[in-house]
């Protein structure tokens, strides 16, 4: 299993979040977590903070990081993507998920597709409404998510949104995208530092939501929020596309 951890400028709170966490979880050793850094300078900070660690200077930006692991990782590889302020998983019926990546890999194994992912919302009474595991286009957020590594290339006009465009990629190409509605990651959303600054994440955000529902319209469509704020909806009702392997 391999386990990629993109991070920018939280070498100090990485150790008792993200990798405490992973910690816990069946089927991950220590040597298959990969850090990875934007440049020379973040490397030496994680290595002093974090020792034993593998760590990867890969490039700034979310999208150029993200781009940069998947070339990183050889073709067909199975890859668990987690952002470095994951501290656990929050489930509907409240049941440990330590066996979520391995039951993840057997799901793909059995319906052929390629991308996983949880729900982004942490709300028991919305989750409640959902079924457990859906395999239509559903979005699947950045923050924590599994692939076979496919080597897409993700456009750097979608930065901010680039989940949406990986997970529509997975879907078009592979049929379906396999969701776990009542599991949604324990996170904040936001938090300061990260790879990107709240402000340039608000500019990026609108151009990444025009990008992406011009360039996808058959897959969603721009909304705009109460603040304004534009945002993407992907059409759920494109359905799983083939049977089961």
């Amino acid at each position: 299993m391999n386990i990629a951890c993109p991070s920018y400028n939280r070498y100090d709170t990485i150790g008792n979040k993200t990798l405490l966490f992973l910690s816990k979880m069946n089927g991950v050793k220590r040597e298959d977590i990969t850090i990875f850094v934007a440049d020379q300078e973040q490397h030496d900070l994680y290595a002093e903070h974090n020792p034993g660690y593998n760590i990867v200077i890969g490039e700034k930006g979310i999208v150029n990081i993200r781009n940069f692991i998947m070339q990183y990782y050889p073709q067909d590889a199975y890859v668990v993507s987690i952002d470095d302020d994951v501290t656990s998983l929050l489930s509907l019926n409240d049941v440990e998920n330590n066996n979520l990546f391995i039951d993840a890999k057997k799901e793909m194994d059995m319906t052929g597709l390629t991308l996983w992912g949880v729900n982004p919302v942490k709300n028991k009474f919305f989750m409640k409404g959902q079924d457990k595991i859906t395999h239509n286009l559903k979005f699947c957020i950045g923050v924590l998510y599994g692939f076979i590594n496919k080597q897409f290339t993700l456009p750097v006009d979608a930065t901010g949104k680039e989940d949406y465009v990986n997970t529509i990629l997975h879907y078009e190409n592979y049929g379906g995208v396999i969701r776990y509605n009542w599991i949604c990651p324990e996170t904040k959303y936001f938090a300061k530092g990260g790879l990107e600054s709240k402000k340039q994440r608000t500019i990026t955000n609108e151009i990444a939501a025009k990008y992406i529902s011009e360039t996808y319209p058959e897959y969603c469509k721009m909304f705009r929020r109460k603040d304004n704020t534009a945002e993407i909806r992907l059409n759920f009702r494109h359905r799983f596309k083939f049977a089961l392997t």
